[in-house]
């Protein structure tokens, strides 16, 4: 007589290997601008000293491929004086081209605490630099120029501003105190997605091992029956 148990069993475990595939997915660069450590560019909300949002930094960026951007890093540090305040949140903005120039605001993403302000070191003319990093979700197009900013609240003084980079376009763009220019250096910052790679998540390995092994089971016992 015709066993139907063996191929049964087998097709089950045919299924959960399709529905258990692992997912193939990471954070991957998708552009970055390092730092030079050459100087800083002001940007910040002042919280205590009466002086508001007094300076903002932007840089522009393009990506070569359309992709959700899920994480934004940077650098940046302290001056007047050379020393760390305490930075209570950030402001991390995507804007719009205009003219070479930052246009309208895209995605706002507001976040609490100092985005994991890390210690690097200190610039060339002895600023103390630091590495920060923030989660966010937006979709950017490929070939389309963008333009980041990001403004930390902190007391004024110290002077917070965004770190120098020399890779890039060679401009920068800044607004101090009401009054907008281009700046010829680049500003240190990266930007991450999440895409397909070959490293796969650990829950659905063990979502799948878990699977096989229980069906392994399930065969020996149904096999010696």
């Amino acid at each position: 007589m015709f066993n139907f148990r063996r191929p049964i069993a087998l097709v089950a475990l045919a299924v959960l290997l399709v529905v258990a595939a692992p997912i193939w997915a990471a954070q991957v660069q998708v552009y970055s601008q390092s730092p030079d450590f050459n100087g800083l560019y002001a940007s910040q909300n002042d919280t205590s000293g009466g002086f508001g949002s007094f300076a903002t930094a932007y840089d522009d960026f393009t990506l070569a491929s359309a992709a959700t951007l899920t994480q934004v890093t940077w650098t940046g540090g302290y001056t007047n004086p050379q020393s760390a305040g305490t930075i209570t949140g950030w402001t991390v903005i995507f804007w719009s081209d205009s003219g070479g120039a930052p246009g309208s605001a895209l995605a706002t993403f507001g976040l609490a605490g100092n985005a994991g302000e890390t210690f690097l070191q200190n610039d060339a003319i002895g600023d103390p630099t630091y590495s920060y990093s923030a989660a966010v979700n937006w979709a950017a197009a490929g070939g389309t120029k963008y333009w980041l900013s990001v403004v930390p609240d902190i007391g004024f003084p110290p002077q917070w501003g965004w770190t120098t980079s020399s890779q890039g376009d060679g401009v920068s763009y800044q607004v101090f105190f009401g009054s907008g220019s281009t700046n010829p250096h680049d500003l240190a910052f990266s930007l991450y997605a999440t895409q397909n790679t070959g490293v796969p998540e650990p829950g659905s390995l063990m979502l799948l091992g878990t699977g096989v092994v229980g069906l392994a089971g399930m065969l020996r016992r149904k096999l010696g029956a």
